[in-house]
């Protein structure tokens, strides 16, 4: 399940990463606070699939968990057909949250030292 919340909150991630990029490393406020919503957004889509799991509804969990269907949810049926567990993927997420939190830190900065200070 690691695996695909890493995925979907990556696509998102990508996204804001290349406006990032195409505005000269520049970010506005709505993209830093819309990015993590959509990467939250993202993640939840990815494991629809297994919240019924979740919530004790096994059936449809195994039922959903046999239709390949269920790829509309970033490629969560042939995900699971190949997944393993690693703690790389809740790296990876901790490292998509840093470089938020990285460039959040560096627009920060960069509008602390182009702001006119009155004197």
């Amino acid at each position: 399940m690691m695996n695909q919340l890493l995925l979907g909150s990556a696509i998102p991630f990508a996204v804001a990463l290349l406006i990032y990029l195409l505005r000269r490393c520049r970010a506005s406020l709505p993209t830093l606070v819309i990015t993590p919503l959509a990467m939250l957004l993202g993640a939840l889509w990815a494991v629809i699939p297994d919240l019924p799991r979740i919530v004790g509804k096994n059936d449809l969990y195994l039922r959903w968990s046999k239709d390949p269907r269920m790829n509309l949810f970033f490629w969560h049926y042939s995900i699971d057909l190949t997944e393993s567990d690693s703690p790389w993927y809740a790296a990876g997420i901790a490292v998509l949250l840093a470089l938020l939190l990285a460039a959040a830190w560096q627009q920060l900065s960069r509008m602390e030292r182009e702001a006119q200070w009155p004197t």
